[in-house]
């Protein structure tokens, strides 16, 4: 097909990989009916291309959508040796899996030896490791992931601290750029995420090894990164990347001109309106309106990730029907549960936990959340998962 023209621009590594062993297979058989060998192969390769599709947070529409479904469907019943290991290091063993899972616990475990040393055990858990074998590298890989975890937020506290000692999250700021020698250059990219939920304008961050270093960017809608260090190409080594994302390789010497360069360029290109953060609400309702079989129904929208956002909804004017509490580790959770017109929910606020002691006393809320159904030990519920929350203050 010439290029540029197939369907689906945005399909994944992992849909590519999985497209030509298809293909393939239909070669090899000379039909496009395959043996049942070559089938139960390819139905475990769909389980890799919903792992890898979802990982690389492509757009989950179209062929990557059909990819993550029937790949997720199939992911709890998988034979294959490495897959069963990782998902019982994660404790996911026979548990309904979605987008979540796979982006926020199985592929961490399968970036944390490349992000800390080198990726080959993860090739080597997804290829041809035998059961004990996978086991022992799963195991590995959750210890890595928890090593990456910990230097991770290390390294967050310290840019965030930094950014605020020199005023660089003042709005005539417009991006931040910043540089270390102790930084380890497999988590400054995550970091760098961490800094742009925080002051929602673009990070770079940049690892300084000897002479040189390496460095990870992130973006907020509107400014196209890979524009942004083309603009400062004079001050790069190398760099590449895409509208939200980038990366880059300098010289020590040169850092503080691509600093000034990159944070000038950010100064034209973003006006302040753009450094507020936003919700999008995709509509209204009512607590009564959101029993647990709608929000099974809207369940069936998932698996949800860039793309396919998860729905959220404003509900105005809920009562406060307990006090609400901290829960998790560090108490980083807020839990409270609310009520209207007869339908009581619990909600809940990931990274919220502070609101708890700013919500003693308040009686009724106007929240904008995500309803999602809650499963423990055996028993479901719907839930809103909080996004933000109103009261008269």
């Amino acid at each position: 097909m010439p290029p540029g023209k197939y369907p689906n621009a945005d399909l994944s590594g992992a849909g590519v990989a999985f497209k030509l062993a298809w293909q393939t297979a239909v070669e090899i058989c000379g039909d496009s009916r395959v043996d049942e060998p070559i089938r139960n192969f390819l139905l475990e390769a769909t389980c890799l291309a919903a792992l890898g599709t979802i990982a690389d947070v492509v757009p989950l529409v179209g062929e990557n959508r059909s990819l993550a479904v029937f790949g997720l469907k199939g992911l709890p019943h998988t034979q294959h040796p490495g897959l069963r290991a990782l998902l019982r290091s994660a404790r996911l063993d026979g548990e309904k899996l979605n987008a979540y899972h796979v982006g926020f616990l199985l592929a961490p475990r399968l970036n944390a030896c490349g992000r800390m040393g080198h990726a080959a055990l993860a090739v080597e858990l997804l290829t041809d490791a035998p059961p004990g074998r996978a086991a022992k590298i799963a195991d590995y890989l959750t210890q890595q992931n928890t090593e990456r975890q910990k230097v991770e937020r290390a390294i967050t506290a310290e840019a965030i601290d930094e950014v605020c000692a020199r005023g660089l999250d003042d709005p005539s700021r417009r991006a931040i750029v910043l540089a270390s020698d102790s930084w380890h250059g497999g988590v400054i990219g995550i970091v760098a995420s961490r800094l742009v939920e925080r002051f929602h304008r673009p990070a770079v961050l940049i690892a300084i090894n000897g002479e040189g270093g390496q460095g990870s960017a992130r973006s907020i809608a509107g400014f196209h990164m890979r524009d942004a260090l083309a603009a400062c190409a004079a001050h790069l080594r190398t760099f590449g990347g895409h509208a939200m994302a980038g990366g880059l390789r300098i010289d020590r010497q040169r850092i503080e001109d691509f600093a000034a360069a990159f944070i000038a360029y950010a100064g034209r290109h973003i006006d302040a309106a753009r450094l507020e953060p936003t919700l999008r609400v995709d509509g209204e309702t009512t607590l009564p309106a959101l029993g647990y079989n709608v929000v099974e129904h809207l369940a069936r929208l998932a698996p949800f990730g860039q793309g396919n956002p998860p729905p959220v909804l404003a509900i105005r004017g809920c009562a406060v029907v307990s006090p609400p509490r901290r829960m998790g580790r560090g108490g980083g959770v807020l839990s409270v549960m609310l009520s209207q017109n007869g339908a009581s929910m619990r909600a809940v606020g990931f990274g919220m936990g502070e609101l708890a002691d700013r919500l003693t006393g308040v009686t009724r809320l106007d929240v904008a959340a995500e309803p999602t159904i809650d499963t423990f030990n055996g028993r479901s519920a719907a839930e809103l998962q909080l996004k933000d929350v109103s009261w008269g203050q």
